[in-house]
Formats: structure tokens, sequence, C-alpha cells
């Protein structure tokens, strides 16, 4: 009777208590995201890189014709800014014999440009203004980041040629990042060329604002952007000459360190289909540029080609 009467009614006073304790100390965590202008709740995430912790953007300017452009890493970052450079200064840029397919090792003046480097409250603020940005789906970006800074110059870690040591320390360096984005903690080399797409740019406050070119490895798909690049620079008012020019060397040229022809790249591309724990941390870091920015999701593992998560009912 004793039992039945008090120490039964206790413990399951206790494991209510201990229940509700343990969601206010570890709440669920949970990501809102837009996706066809729908909001959609995910939860039970917590082992992701969530989207839109936004970090330091390169951001360039010509203002002559109301265009700005972002440099996200490893996404034709190096031709968003020398297309950019062109456009801020024609006749400086033909002066100085530059051209799109120059490398960073290349300096050109309009770098060192305030003007160049940072749009103006005007430019941001008048509704003329076009932005464009070069994306690119998020696994065969890391495969460029992989062959061209962890392969090439061996700047991962300790890792070298070690991918699944890569795509651990980026997950362990992004999620710091994450946890700590109240600090604003200062991003290292290698985080600025692996946060997902929608860290850059100022994506978390003024996405549908930009102009976004993807860019694929064949040459079609480039095609496409760079046709689309040019479609812009008219309605802004861009010379056919200079149009052209831009269409013909970025179509015709490949930067030093381009990566989407090699045989290296062939066996690193091996990898990401086929070791699980390379995929399990890829999909961990990259699953929501996939939604973020509408990227076919074939290449991703089943359940993740799925809509798997909770939508809000509708009223």
């Amino acid at each position: 009777m004793f039992w039945r009467n008090y120490i039964f009614p206790l413990c399951i006073g206790a494991l209510i208590l201990g229940t509700y304790l343990y969601r206010f100390l570890f709440p669920e965590v949970r990501f809102t995201v837009f996706l066809n202008d729908r909001e959609v709740n995910f939860t039970g995430v917590e082992d992701f890189i969530p989207p839109y912790v936004n970090i330091v953007s390169d951001f360039f300017v010509a203002s002559n014709y109301k265009m700005m452009s972002c440099g996200i890493r490893k996404s034709m970052s190096q031709l968003a800014t020398n297309t950019m450079c062109l456009l801020h200064d024609e006749a400086r840029f033909l002066r100085e014999n530059h051209n799109l397919n120059e490398t960073w090792a290349e300096q050109q003046s309009c770098q060192d440009n305030q003007e160049f480097r940072k749009p103006s409250e005007d430019l941001l603020n008048n509704p003329e203004t076009i932005r464009f940005a070069f994306i690119r789906d998020p696994i065969e970006r890391f495969v460029s980041l992989y062959l061209d800074k962890c392969v090439k110059e061996e700047s991962c870690w300790a890792c070298k040629s070690d991918m699944r040591c890569v795509v651990q320390e980026i997950y362990k360096s992004l999620k710091h990042l994450k946890n700590h984005k109240d600090r604003n903690p200062i991003p290292t080399y290698m985080d600025l060329h692996a946060a997902p797409l929608s860290w850059n740019c100022n994506f978390d406050k003024d996405l549908s604002k930009w102009n976004l070119l993807m860019m694929g490895a064949d040459a079609e798909e480039r095609k496409s952007s760079i046709l689309q690049l040019g479609n812009i620079m008219k309605r802004q008012g861009v010379s056919d000459n200079v149009v052209q020019m831009v269409q013909e060397q970025s179509l015709a040229g490949e930067t030093a360190h381009s990566t989407h022809k090699s045989t290296r790249r062939l066996e690193a591309e091996r990898q990401v289909r086929e070791d699980p724990v390379v995929r399990d941390y890829l999909h961990k870091i990259y699953f929501f540029d996939y939604l973020v920015f509408l990227f076919n999701r074939q290449r991703l593992d089943a359940k993740y080609q799925t809509d798997f998560w909770k939508v809000p009912e509708q009223n």
C-alpha cells in the first residue's frame, strides 16, 4: 500500500520532471528554411552543419553599371573577380593587358581599391542594382577544394591527400564556427574555402535579390551560365564588345588551378561516390546547400533525395 500510494506517484512525478528538465537543457535542434516559398522546419539534425552562418565575404563592385558580385571560393570566384575588375574600369584593365583567365598570382590594381571591394549603401539600396554569384554543386565544389588545397597545396591541416581526414577536419572546424558565431570567430583559410554556399554573400539576409549562375563541370553547363551573365551585362548597359570579350574568354579559358578534367579528379569522385565515411560527412556538411539552392539531389544517399523533414500543417 505504501509503495502504491507514495513511492509510485513520486517516481512518476520524478520521471515527468526529468523529461521537462532534459528538454529544457537539451532542446531539439531546429532549422527553418524557406523552400519554394514555404517554411520548412527541420528537427533532429543536430549533427548537421546549419545554413546561413554568415562569414566574411568578397564583394566586387562596378558602380557605373549598377552591378555587384560575390566571390564564393571554389565556385568560379576568380572568374567573378576578373569580370568585375574589367567592368569596374575597362580602360585600365585592357591597358594593363589583363584577361579573364588570370589566376590569383596575377596582381590587379582593382583588388586594392576600396570602391571595388566595398559596395556603397546607395548601391545596396538601389532597386536597379543587379547582384550575381556563381554557384556550384556542393560535392563538385568539395572535390575541387580537395584537389587544389589538399592534394596540390597540402594546406588541409596534416591530412595531405587523406580524404577521410579532410572531411572530418572541415566538419569539426565549421562546427566550431557555428557554435561560437555570437563571438564572431575569425574563419581560417580552409574555413573560407570549405564553408557552405549559404554562409557566403550575406545570403542569410537577401538571397532573393541574387542572380545565381550555376557552374557545372561540363562545357554545356558552363556555357549556359556565361550566356546568362552576358544577358545580365547587356541589361545593365555593358557594350556588346565587352560582353563578347567576357563570353569568349570565359568559355575558352581554364585557370591554372582548374581540376575538372584531371585524372586525379576522377579518382576523387570515385571515393566521394563509394566511401561511406566521406559521404556521411559530406551529407552533414552540405545537405542544406542542396535545399537552399535547389540543386539536384540524385547524387545524395537515398534518404536525402526524399522530403523526409517535417512540414508545418497549413491552417
